[in-house]
């Protein structure tokens, strides 16, 4: 079975999580995510990464925060803001929900995990619930306040108990664990021994995996610039190790030929082949050859072309990812070159290969997306006089069927229509109040 197969990840639900009191991101193979600045479309992407960052074993306040590994090095970045900024305002919990498609044996299954994280003003995290669920297989795998026979909590503050689901063995009710509330029950559990029955296990390290399986690409020029130690096959998420994955690429020739054939379309260049010259260290640098024979090395490629190779080299490498969130998507390329970008992703997420979630502030990528991606476009603004962001879907916003049906909605996007409309939304929303 493909990877990307094995799961997918359905929606993503914030309440009381940064600037969001209460939102819900349905997401389709490919997402895009337009709006204004500081409308939330960064705080989707920090909920995200919190999910991500659990599924690294790292601690809530490591994820929300940093981790530092020996030596200095900083392993992983936290979220902008960190504690202080991480729940709502005037809040001091905040809870995600994430629903996924996963795979069970021969079936395909959702699955909904659901955490909610307590912040104190001590700077102490820890978890407050946490639950997951599997349509088909018992009332949870796992539940810390279950509605029928909930586990008592202990009062020492660093742990927290849950329950298992009931097992043959188990009879009415299920186990009770005590855990370290520190970290989430769902690592723990996946991580787990003979203790906890193999069913349970195997979920949670579906959802584990699942959400280790994100990128978020954050590319740099100047780091696509540095030559890369051969061999490296993963992509850094600034575009580290560039060259070594756009060789590693080269070396099966209808990888190659797809790589020459999108990197011609996108640029003027006539390029025919790539070469990887080395270093006196062995490092190497991608060149890229012309039929008349001028090499262009990344020292000297435009930043939109280095750009195009590093998406390139992610989707065409050896693992991608399940899943990868581009932010600014159309950051580099000319206008007229963005539908190259949008043909090689909706090719690459309608395969099932990898899912796409991208951010933009652009109104001509709009004109470009396939109606499939266009109706899985959400709409993120704030509440007007507050600080509540929220999302919704294009499709959802009063009369956008037959405006898009008649209008083109790059013109739209630009004149204002998208604002004006988010209007419209959260009056007839209060009103239905």
């Amino acid at each position: 079975m493909n990877p990307a197969e094995k799961s997918r990840l359905n929606y993503v639900q914030m309440e009381r999580f940064k600037g969001f009191e209460q939102a819900r991101a349905d997401l389709g193979d490919f997402t895009v995510i337009v709006g204004t600045n500081a409308a939330g479309k960064s705080n989707l992407r920090d909920a995200l990464r919190f999910l991500h960052g659990l599924s690294r074993g790292y601690t809530l306040l490591e994820t929300i925060g940093e981790k530092w590994i020996e030596g200095g090095v900083l392993q992983w970045k936290g979220l902008r803001g960190g504690i202080k900024e991480v729940v709502f305002s005037g809040a001091n919990t905040f809870a995600l929900e994430a629903g996924f498609r996963i795979d069970d044996a021969t079936k395909k299954r959702a699955a909904t995990y659901r955490i909610e994280v307590r912040v104190e003003d001590s700077g102490r995290v820890f978890v407050d619930r946490e639950k997951l669920v599997v349509d088909g297989r018992g009332e949870f795998i796992f539940d810390s306040h279950p509605d029928s026979n909930p586990p008592s909590q202990p009062t020492d503050p660093h742990h927290f108990s849950v329950r298992l689901k009931k097992t043959p063995r188990a009879g009415f009710v299920g186990k009770t664990l005590s855990l370290l509330s520190d970290r989430p029950a769902l690592t723990q559990l996946a991580e787990s021994n003979q203790e906890v029955p193999r069913d349970v296990r195997t979920f949670c390290r579906e959802v584990v995996d699942a959400l280790a399986s994100m990128r978020f690409l954050d590319l740099s020029p100047d780091q696509m610039r540095f030559p890369s130690v051969k061999g490296q096959k993963i992509l850094g998420d600034r575009g580290e190790n560039l060259s070594s994955v756009l060789e590693l690429i080269c070396q099966e020739e209808s990888s190659k030929s797809a790589l020459i054939k999108w990197i011609r379309e996108l640029t003027p260049l006539d390029v025919v082949d790539f070469e990887f010259p080395s270093d006196q260290t062995g490092k190497i640098l991608v060149q890229l050859k012309e039929a008349n024979g001028r090499l262009t090395s990344a020292y000297s490629a435009s930043d939109g072309t280095l750009r195009f190779l590093a998406m390139v080299g992610a989707f065409l490498g050896a693992e991608p990812a399940r899943f990868y969130f581009f932010e600014e998507l159309e950051t580099g390329l000319h206008p007229t070159r963005l539908h190259l970008l949008l043909q090689l992703i909706e090719r690459q997420s309608r395969s099932g290969l990898s899912q796409v979630v991208a951010t933009t502030h652009s109104p001509q990528l709009l004109a470009f997306l396939e109606k499939q991606t266009l109706n899985a476009t959400l709409v993120a603004y704030r509440a007007e006089n507050t600080s509540d962001q929220r999302l919704i879907r294009l499709v959802d916003l009063p009369d956008a069927h037959e405006v898009l049906e008649t209008q083109n909605i790059s013109r739209l996007h630009a004149a204002g229509w998208l604002e004006d409309a988010v209007s419209f939304a959260i009056t007839a929303t209060d009103c239905d109040k």
